[in-house]
């Protein structure tokens, strides 16, 4: 990774020192996999990266770029402090996301401190060719251990039996880790979105909803399939149909230019014409990087443009209490005239 164009682009616009504490923003301007560290960035300095002791060997073999590593075993925030001082400023920006606990001791350090959206957040939103390439192996990992998982889906076989399974098969296969815990709904439980995989076991007239996605070198893939187990009713196929043609008619209109919340609301329009409206309960879609949910939103409120690089899921669904429920999801590039699907399993398996 560029992790060189990466800060200088970070610099562009800073006309203050900027503090960069969230995980992710750390591996993607530094490569540091490390879960604490202080990264500050000047608009014409070196950038000051500081960690304890669990830390210092670690950083100084994964960060490459020229970085000042600081240890430090007292109060971080007077580090800090010192630093910004020391190079000749007093206004520190830091994430509007930082905790409110960690700002006020900033600020009893005599700094003036303002929180900002963070913008190494803003650049992550769009992906060069090479982070595309890291999520095309996810995918690629994910996809194939549920073809390795598949014939196991049957009469039987318990939900989180299943999970387990097709959390091994992407290990096997070369994935660091899950990307997020993997979802996997039979039965009337399937009219959950976020279910958790329980011992509830499959019957010969189920199917199954699998959400599931490997993460490799930092980066997720985020997937969406039905399974049948066995002889399904005609009320399933007609869903079916419906949620595949939402996500079509969304896949259709996105590329770069277009409103994110305009791609959602295609979809809603559609489900009010099929009059399944009220039983599509979440967002369209989300983009997919570092962390499992990035920017931008594919949803009613969201004010994001989409762009050339961006990595979003494209995931309608339905879901009927005491009935089941079905969700379609693919993730797609933005282009500049449409887009790429990077997953290729077929919807129904």
């Amino acid at each position: 990774m560029n992790h060189k164009k990466r800060m200088a682009q970070l610099k562009e616009d800073l006309e203050h020192p900027f503090l960069v504490t969230e995980r992710e923003d750390l591996f993607y301007l530094l490569g540091f996999q490390g879960s604490t560290g202080f990264l500050l960035v000047f608009p014409d300095k070196t950038p000051v990266f500081f960690c304890d002791g669990r830390y210092a060997t670690q950083a100084k073999e994964e960060i490459k770029l020229e970085v000042e590593i600081q240890e430090f075993r007292d109060e971080i925030t007077k580090n800090i402090k010192e630093a910004v001082s020391g190079n000749g400023y007093q206004k520190l920006l830091v994430e509007d996301s930082l905790k409110i606990r960690f700002y006020e001791l900033l600020k009893n350090q005599g700094l003036e401190v303002a929180p900002v959206s963070s913008p190494s957040r803003q650049m992550r939103m769009i992906k060069d060719e090479e982070e595309i390439e890291e999520i095309k192996k996810a995918v690629r990992i994910s996809e194939e251990a549920l073809k390795k998982a598949r014939s196991l889906f049957r009469e039987g076989v318990k939900e989180k039996d299943m999970a387990l399974e097709l959390d091994y098969q992407m290990r096997l296969l070369g994935g660091e880790e899950t990307a997020f815990p993997t979802i996997v709904a039979g039965g009337k439980r399937s009219a959950l979105p976020h279910a958790r995989p329980s011992s509830y076991s499959f019957k010969d007239n189920d199917w199954a909803i699998v959400d599931w996605g490997a993460r490799v070198n930092g980066y997720c893939a985020d997937l969406t399939r039905v399974i049948v187990i066995g002889e399904v009713d005609s009320r399933f196929y007609q869903l079916l149909r419906i949620v595949e043609k939402a996500q079509q008619l969304a896949e259709t209109i996105i590329k770069e230019g277009v409103k994110a919340k305009e791609v959602d609301k295609v979809v809603r329009s559609f489900f009010k014409e099929e009059k399944v409206e009220e039983y599509f309960n979440h967002s369209l879609g989300h983009g997919v990087g570092i962390e499992i949910h990035e920017d931008p939103r594919l949803g009613p409120k969201s004010e994001d443009i989409l762009k050339k690089g961006m990595v979003v899921t494209v995931e309608p669904g339905i879901y009927f209490p005491d009935w089941g429920g079905i969700r379609l999801e693919n993730l797609v590039v933005v282009q500049e005239e449409g887009n790429k699907i990077l997953d290729s399993l077929p919807l129904l398996l």
